[in-house]
């Protein structure tokens, strides 16, 4: 009763790669990281599923007609069949119901069948880490889901808003909206830290943005329940607004959790979509020149993710993000 569907689909086909969230009531969550392992593979697929008795937080990578039946899958998945004789929660098909996943959103970009080494399907406490408490629950509280195209019109009309980036700093650097605020987060955990950077805003209409929308989705009620009178969050997030209107009110690239690391939508544009070209922002840490290539300190008590461009990568590979770093290695190296 509680398996997956079984699929097998191995027809070589282009690869894509979906995005998608929800905050919904789940049930038996261990037994829906099970359903989820036996789904995908079956499918073949590869990623990271975070799934939490608040909701699913995935992305996922596989062939464009293997994606389209987990979607499938997991939107049969709608909790609207009754109970059992036992009284669980049954779907339209007559199959347990892990919960109601028939409206997830899926925002869909081009892969290559490298951007995750292989699929996690993980239990947590949060599909997003915060550590902002049970007083935030989006399925319940959340700011208003502002759509890319009214942002778009915002900024063609010149309305009077702010946009509050909520991902990390290190995200941040590589590519955001124009005039957008950085908080300056090493983690999103940092929020309530950071809130005095912002306080100022809190007459003001503002927008909070992230890449995909799930962490708006608790930041955006987290403001509003401190006080912030007109909140807005980025429906879909940076990537479908940059889907969307590539090129346009957004500079850099957008930072990504796999492989690809940073990504942009320059073939759209190449492709005859409105738009333009992205321009690199970001900054080797190291030498100031232009870059969008990441790497992790190579002292192991540090591993700092930071921008170094190729030329101040060491012959082994590697690159150390400060001074202090290369020597407190080399003292580790001398004691071992």
């Amino acid at each position: 009763m509680k398996k997956a569907p079984f699929y097998a689909i191995n027809t070589p086909m282009t690869h894509e790669i979906l995005l998608y969230y929800k905050y919904t009531p789940v049930n038996r969550p261990h037994l829906f990281v099970d359903w989820h392992k036996e789904l995908c593979k079956n499918l073949n697929l590869k990623g990271r599923i975070l799934i939490a008795a608040e909701g699913i937080n995935g992305t996922v990578e596989g062939s464009s007609e293997n994606n389209a039946e987990y979607i499938k899958a997991l939107i049969s998945q709608d909790g609207k069949g009754g109970t059992d004789k036992y009284g669980n929660t049954l779907n339209s098909d007559g199959t347990y119901s892990y919960g109601n996943f028939s409206d997830v959103v899926f925002k869909k970009s081009v892969g290559d069948g490298k951007a995750f080494p292989k699929m996690k399907v993980k239990l947590r406490e949060e599909i997003v880490a915060s550590k902002l408490g049970e007083e935030v629950n989006p399925a319940e509280y959340t700011a208003t889901h502002l759509p890319a195209e009214e942002l778009h019109k915002w900024f063609r009309e010149g309305k009077k808003f702010k946009i509050i980036d909520m991902r990390n700093d290190y995200e941040f650097i590589v590519g955001h909206f124009k005039d957008s605020i950085n908080p300056e987060m090493e983690n999103f955990r940092d929020l309530p830290k950071v809130l005095p950077k912002i306080e100022d805003m809190k007459d003001e209409p503002v927008v909070t943005v992230c890449t995909g929308g799930v962490r708006c989705e608790k930041a955006s009620a987290y403001i509003k329940k401190k006080g912030f009178k007109e909140v807005y969050q980025l429906d879909g997030g940076m990537a479908t607004y940059m889907e969307k209107f590539p090129g346009k009110d957004f500079v850099g690239s957008l930072y990504v959790f796999d492989n690809r690391v940073v990504m942009n939508y320059d073939d759209k544009v190449k492709e005859g979509k409105e738009g333009q070209l992205h321009e690199v922002i970001g900054k080797c840490m190291k030498c100031g020149t232009a870059s969008e290539r990441y790497i992790n300190c190579a002292n192991d008590f540090c591993h700092l993710h930071f921008i170094c461009c190729e030329n101040c990568v060491n012959d082994d590979g590697k690159s150390y993000c400060g001074r202090n770093c290369v020597e407190r290695n080399l003292v580790r190296v001398k004691g071992e």
